[in-house]
């Protein structure tokens, strides 16, 4: 079990001046005492190059990638500027056959069907079909002595979904679940909480959903947004604007 973790938002929908923002992308560097992982990279090559820049991440440090969905505004050309700066066949887990990243150079798609450990105390929940047809699989961290800690793209099967089986299904209890939760309903958001000890709704979840976990739930709810920096176990939030 990792011991503890940091999660900083490169980008999210909501921007934190000075740091550049692409409203839909998404992407978080999530760094342990084991291992560094990216976590989607967002649509715009500029906003990474100039964020990574800003919040001053070492990329040579990143052991693997992580990709929860073919949709642009979570690949887009972020990939193409980690791999055209690692250049070094960074192996990025995707959910399906890749026809994109693999053509930029720098990066090694590896495609993952199946729930299973990716990393030391780390593992994908497997593809979930979502709305429309769209595969999706999401990130789960053992964190030592609190559970597991969940990272999702857009949660398209569910968020509720997702945390059934990432969480409590496999790991035990769910310490945090962090991403785009995509316009859930207060049902979702209910059950989500109630498994989770911290709930984090970014990206897509909508201002909605952030205000009614904020005002049902305030002792689980925290804000993030591009530049945020979660430090796990919870000793703050910090809103890091360089």
């Amino acid at each position: 079990m990792v011991r503890w973790m940091r999660l900083t938002v490169i980008n999210d929908n909501k921007a934190n001046p000075p740091l550049l923002n692409d409203w839909g992308g998404w992407s978080v560097l999530i760094e342990t005492d084991k291992w560094v992982l990216l976590y989607d990279a967002n649509t715009e090559p500029r906003v990474m190059e100039y964020n990574i820049k800003a919040l001053n991440i070492d990329h040579g440090k990143i052991d693997a990638a992580f990709l929860s969905h073919y949709h642009a505004d979570h690949y887009g050309g972020g990939f193409r500027y980690i791999g055209e700066i690692k250049k070094g066949g960074l192996v990025v887990y995707v959910p399906e056959t890749d026809n994109t990243l693999g053509r930029w150079g720098g990066l090694n798609p590896v495609v993952v069907s199946d729930p299973r450990e990716i990393l030391e105390d780390t593992i994908t929940t497997g593809v979930m079909r979502g709305g429309m047809g769209v595969n999706e699989h999401s990130l789960i961290i053992k964190l030592n002595g609190y559970g597991s800690v969940i990272v999702v793209g857009c949660s398209h099967p569910g968020i509720d979904n997702i945390v059934k089986r990432g969480g409590y299904g496999l790991f035990g209890d769910v310490y945090l679940v962090v991403g785009g939760f995509h316009g859930p309903t207060r049902q979702q958001l209910d059950s989500v909480a109630k498994y989770s000890r911290y709930v984090c709704p970014a990206h897509c979840s909508g201002d909605e959903a952030r205000h009614y976990v904020s005002t049902r739930y305030p002792g689980k709810y925290c804000d993030v947004r591009t530049g945020s920096i979660l430090n796990l176990p919870i000793t703050g939030l910090t809103q890091n604007s360089p």
